[in-house]
């Protein structure tokens, strides 16, 4: 009797086997996904869409503020608890990069249908390369412009933006004779200081990574922006001012600054709608601008890096990258996107597209932040006056060798 049964139980066994493997297989991967600030609050639109696409993965994202994300990727990297993907600004990609937080991910492109160099801007896709290796994928950019008053420049003889650096300090020098200022710069924000040092030939190393701010196109580029402060071109100090008063004031009728401004001037000061403009930066011997925004990496320590590609994969597509436009405000990265006629038919949108074309990033090595506070404390002195450019250019030197 025993016997007989033997069989059936065997078979029963075999049954739930197929049962629990079919069970498992069927089970979707978990995908953890880190977004910071605003946009971890907009981007489950773009993770419904992508589950929809993919029903084998189910995705969670984690809100983590920008205040603590630096820490927080330090903590994770100690106890391995990273997500699978992250969203990382692009001064941090070499910082952690070359440590070995992030996957190299050289293998996925060379498969990938989704994700080529060629899609995305230069100076974008330049942030995502460290030593040589990609640790990430352009996700959104942003760039500077210049943002002026086409009336109180057209009462000033000035019938468009100014192109180059000599038009620009006339056209402040005309426009800060009504007793404003010419124009609004911060003494302290390498982001508004560093393009005229790129405009002007210069850089913060060389090919050796040595420092390279004692060469003349960068002292010349600091004594520029610094006698705008000087001559009372310039506001000194401008903490606390309310930028948008000031350009509808027309105290401040010019200033340098990203897409999001558009609309908030807008919103802000309608009274001026039809008075104003956007314009490509200034030229010296190019009319480069900054270039930032954030990056997707994938973790070396996920264990779903196949569907972590295959996310990363999605958000670069042109048609979800203007689809996150359209949720967040972002600008795509994906320069195809920039065809459709939410971007190329806004004449304002247009000038960012263009100085895309033009557009830089800091330099990738791992000390960028220090490097950064000390670049903004030199200008600073250079602007009230402490040090001339070239002392401050020597002083600056100094921190960099000890930084590096």
């Amino acid at each position: 009797m025993a016997m007989r049964r033997l069989p059936l139980v065997m078979v029963c066994a075999a049954l739930l086997l197929a049962i629990t493997a079919s069970s498992m297989a069927a089970a979707p991967a978990k995908l953890t996904v880190w977004a910071m600030g605003a946009e971890a609050q907009k981007i489950g639109q773009m993770t419904a869409k992508f589950e929809k696409a993919n029903p084998g993965i189910r995705v969670t994202v984690q809100a983590i503020p920008w205040s603590a994300a630096h820490d927080k990727i330090i903590t994770a990297v100690a106890g391995g608890t990273g997500p699978d993907v992250a969203q990382i600004g692009t001064t941090w990609m070499a910082e952690f990069g070359s440590i070995g937080v992030f996957e190299e991910l050289s293998r996925y492109i060379s498969k990938s249908k989704a994700v080529e160099k060629g899609q995305f801007f230069p100076g974008s896709w330049g942030t995502c390369v460290v030593v040589g290796k990609v640790y990430g994928i352009p996700w959104y950019v942003d760039t500077r412009a210049l943002f002026y008053r086409t009336d109180l420049l057209a009462a000033k003889g000035f019938k468009q933006a100014p192109r180059t650096w000599e038009e620009l300090r006339a056209a402040a020098a005309a426009l800060a004779a009504d007793g404003g200022f010419g124009m609004a710069l911060s003494t302290n924000n390498y982001q508004e200081f560093m393009p005229f040092v790129w405009q002007n030939g210069g850089r913060i190393l060389d090919e050796k990574g040595r420092p390279a701010v004692t060469e003349p196109e960068f002292i010349e580029a600091l004594d520029f922006y610094a006698k705008l402060f000087h001559d009372k071109l310039a506001p000194i100090d401008s903490g606390g001012t309310d930028l948008f008063q000031e350009f509808a004031k027309g105290t401040m009728p010019m200033y340098f600054s990203g897409p999001w401004m558009i609309n908030l001037t807008n919103e802000q000061v309608p009274e001026i709608a039809g008075k104003w403009s956007v314009a490509v930066c200034p030229k010296k011997k190019a009319r480069t601008s900054f270039v930032g925004g954030c990056n997707l990496v994938v973790f070396r320590d996920s264990k779903n890096k196949d569907a972590a590609w295959r996310f990363i994969e999605f958000m670069s597509d042109a048609g979800n990258q203007l689809e996150w436009f359209g949720v967040s405000g972002c600008l795509p990265a994906a320069k195809a996107s920039w065809d459709a006629a939410e971007l190329s038919g806004n004449p304002m949108m247009a000038v960012f597209r263009e100085q895309l074309d033009d557009a830089q990033a800091p330099e990738n090595v791992p000390q960028w932040a220090q490097i950064e506070a000390a670049i903004q404390r030199r200008v600073q002195e250079a602007c009230y006056g402490k040090k001339t450019a070239a002392e401050a250019a020597r002083a600056l030197e100094a921190d960099i060798k000890a930084i590096r």
